[in-house]
């Protein structure tokens, strides 16, 4: 009876490591990062790059989730939604002004970061 308990003992601290993580090993969130690009021949397109996003753990870096305001078109990637997954993307803002942009980034082992939410500011073009 005695060495069935402790085999349900590990079991199911083996299990709570397994799905939340370690106490002294914890899962931490990833920290999104972005870099802004402006196009030197659009000033309305901009690349936005999350590849500086990182995570303490050392976990892969698996989703991108940005997220923008209306009046944008996505040039690259090609396929339409509100949020994108890849970690580049071009956008071309369709008018000058100030644009909200936010992005999450989720690690391998499914911790989310904080919102990260930039401001981009895009010139009028030049006549």
């Amino acid at each position: 009876m005695q060495k069935l308990r402790r085999l349900g003992l590990v079991i199911l601290l083996l299990g709570a490591v397994a799905l939340g993580g370690c106490f002294l090993f914890p899962n931490h969130s990833p920290i999104a990062d972005v870099t802004v690009t402006y196009s030197s021949e659009d000033p309305l397109v901009v690349d936005l790059d999350a590849s500086g996003s990182t995570d303490e753990d050392g976990d892969e870096i698996v989703a991108y989730m940005w997220t923008f305001g209306g009046n944008v078109e996505i040039i690259a990637p090609l396929t339409y939604s509100e949020t994108f997954t890849e970690e580049l993307i071009t956008v071309n803002f369709r008018f000058e002004g100030t644009y909200d942009v936010t992005l999450v980034v989720k690690d391998a082992r499914g911790k989310l970061s904080v919102p990260l939410k930039i401001e981009i500011t895009v010139p009028l073009p030049e006549l």
